[in-house]
């Protein structure tokens, strides 16, 4: 039999006009799937809704895969494709696999030789990137930072090296309510004259994109806390 085929399905990294950050021909792969693999259930239920799917919720089938997940259930997970059928991994926002743990469906359809199609979506990271002047050629994305300052400060020390030495734009996120930590341990421990962007909300109205070096940003009130943000040096 054939397997069928995983789709990577990118959503909205906020509140906005879904023709502005899905093609049509997303719609189009959604009303052919029936199985869904997601991160939050609630949330994917009503991102396929809104998307376009015609058919009844009722009738979809979907699996949460979130940090929580076992490992002898995501080979569950892949049952439908080995019997033929569709399946769409879709992240709670922005593009699965990436700083999320749909990683580990693809890695296990890989080695099972199923084919993968990733759709076009918004990520916040590469959006970021793309508007932040920074060196686009060589970039390394870090995911989360330490939680306590020292170690933190310490990797900031790291990542700053590396973009002096190399010129290699370093990118990494925080949980929203520690934006404001992370912000103030850069200000602290960086060179007045490194790069610093910060991408905000990005894709909503509120959206912003800012690169000024550290010491401009001690003269900026901002709060980050508890709003989507993407960090880059440079």
């Amino acid at each position: 039999m054939t397997y069928g085929t995983l789709y990577i399905i990118p959503s909205p990294l906020a509140d906005c006009d879904f023709a502005q950050i899905f093609p049509a021909f997303n719609t189009e792969i959604i009303n052919k799937i029936e199985h869904f693999i997601v991160e939050d259930l609630r949330t994917g239920r009503r991102f396929v809704k809104k998307l376009g799917m015609q058919k009844p919720i009722e009738v979809l089938h979907f699996l949460t895969l979130n940090e929580h997940t076992k490992g002898n259930e995501k080979e569950s997970f892949l049952q439908p494709l080995l019997v033929g059928k569709n399946v769409g991994l879709v992240s709670d926002a922005g593009t699965p696999c990436v700083a999320d743990p749909g990683n580990s469906i693809t890695a296990r359809a890989q080695q099972l030789g199923i084919d993968i199609i990733p759709l076009v979506g918004p990520n916040s990271i590469l959006l970021a990137l793309m508007a932040s002047g920074l060196n686009g050629q060589s970039f390394a994305f870090n995911g989360y930072l330490p939680r306590e300052q020292p170690d933190r400060e310490r990797q900031l020390r790291f990542l700053e090296s590396l973009v002096k030495k190399s010129n290699q734009t370093q990118i990494f996120i925080e949980t929203p309510y520690r934006n404001n930590h992370i912000f103030k341990s850069i200000l602290a421990v960086c060179d007045p004259a490194t790069r610093l962007c910060i991408g905000v909300n990005i894709t909503s109205e509120k959206q912003m994109i800012k690169t000024m070096t550290v010491k401009k940003w001690k003269t900026q009130k901002i709060d980050l806390h508890k709003q989507p943000t993407v960090f880059l040096l440079g």
